[in-house]
């Protein structure tokens, strides 16, 4: 039976889950088996996939510069070993990746490869009223990312640079699918994280 009233300071106590140092907002953990339609009356279970998406602090400096956004993608195969029931991930390469061009008040991230076009971001919202700031930015695009920022550094150049061990949840280590980070004026960044693991 499930308990739904749990404090979530016991959670990393409650569940066994082990993050890595940092001051981490949110942790969001899934699994899910992929079946397949064999044609007949049965489904055909193959592989579980799990994904633990991870919110984070930034340090504690509050930022300064303009409001932004930068992110990555990480290209990963997935082959299943039906006789073992094992789940392989096979690094497969650089994904796109994006940065504001003027990223002066934030350090520590940079593209690994550099698109020579610039791409315009329009953001605007009047919710709060006319008196809203709206967003008006030049994006650089490119492949991959190296981020030293914490709370989870990585390089997309390689596989291992983008793999954690365990956290508690599932078997074997956990695969970075997606990342970014938020950039809003007066305000401490955020980074998200997407990682997928073999249940």
């Amino acid at each position: 039976m499930a308990n739904c009233c749990n404090l979530v300071g016991n959670f990393l106590n409650d569940t066994g889950v082990s993050l890595p140092g940092g001051c981490f907002i949110s942790v969001n953990i899934n699994l899910n088996t992929e079946y397949s339609d064999s044609g007949c009356d049965e489904m055909l279970g193959g592989p579980r996939v799990g994904s633990m998406n991870l919110s984070a602090y930034v340090g504690t400096q509050i930022y300064t510069g303009c409001p932004g956004r930068a992110g990555t993608q990480i290209i990963w195969q997935r082959k299943y070993d039906c006789s073992t029931n094992t789940l392989f991930f096979i690094y497969s390469g650089e994904g796109r990746s994006f940065l504001p061009e003027d990223i002066s008040g934030f350090s520590g991230i940079s593209l690994n490869n550099i698109y020579p076009d610039r791409t315009k971001i329009l953001s605007a919202s009047s919710q709060s009223g006319p008196l809203a700031f709206y967003t008006d930015v030049t994006q650089v695009e490119g492949k991959g990312m190296t981020y030293s920022s914490g709370p989870i550094t990585f390089d997309t150049s390689n596989g291992p640079n983008c793999t954690l061990a365990n956290m508690g949840v599932g078997s074997g280590d956990y695969y970075l699918q997606n990342f970014s980070v938020e950039l809003v004026p007066g305000s401490i960044p955020v980074a998200n994280y997407s990682f997928a693991f073999n249940s």
